[in-house]
């Protein structure tokens, strides 16, 4: 009886940090746009294309992967563990598979519009959106968040609540560009696919027991 309560009590405390650990994130990220708009002023090589991906690439690796190592390492979890690289067939399946559907959506439309179907030419900013981005947001959100929500609650309710977190996580971005109201209000291309898209990551990030999967769904996603 006193096992199951302590084993209560450490998955209570897990998740707890786990939402303080985002929380914390949230108000950090924040500061880092407000200071980025503050740097730009005196630092014009912040502007710039390859400034600009440099700055955002070490604070996200600041505010978001060491948080997510330690809220790792809190739920003894490890690194090796979440990526599971061994499972590549799983994350190549179900990460390939539902980032193929989900990248439809933009394949289709750009094709009936005679849009190119890919990037024509490899940038800094497009880096960032196919490579960096998929890579480190998912790790925090589906390898340490998910993670961890999982262990107090069903696969179902913790990829709900991890998916609203994820849209929370593009709010300061959104608000900086201006583009908080649209965001919010518009049925496709806002909150609401940011949320349904995340729901399919963290399914195939589940089903392949691997954030990689995650990871590949997010890339397609973005790709196309």
């Amino acid at each position: 009886m006193n096992l199951k309560k302590q084993g209560s009590s450490q998955t209570k405390s897990i998740v707890k940090a786990t939402y303080l650990v985002f929380s914390a994130i949230i108000v950090f990220w924040t500061g880092v746009w407000i200071a980025k708009s503050s740097l730009e002023r005196s630092c014009g090589w912040l502007a710039t294309s390859q400034g600009a991906f440099l700055y955002w690439l070490t604070a996200k690796i600041i505010l978001w992967i060491i948080p997510a190592l330690w809220l790792l390492r809190i739920s003894e979890r490890t690194v090796r563990d979440t990526l599971n690289l061994a499972n590549w067939k799983g994350w190549l399946a179900w990460g390939g598979g539902l980032g193929v559907l989900i990248a439809l959506t933009g394949i289709v439309p750009n094709y009936l519009q005679g849009n190119p179907l890919l990037p024509t030419k490899m940038s800094f900013p497009l880096l960032n959106v196919i490579i960096i981005a998929p890579t480190l947001e998912e790790f925090l959100m589906r390898g340490a968040i998910l993670g961890n929500l999982q262990r107090r609650y069903s696969f179902r309710t913790a990829n709900i609540i991890t998916s609203v977190m994820f849209v929370v996580l593009h709010m300061p971005g959104w608000y900086f560009m201006g583009v908080m109201v649209d965001n919010l209000v518009q049925p496709i291309g806002g909150a609401l696919s940011i949320f349904l898209v995340s729901l399919a990551f963290g399914y195939a990030a589940h089903r392949s027991r691997s954030v990689m999967g995650g990871v590949i769904s997010h890339f397609l996603n973005n790709l196309f």
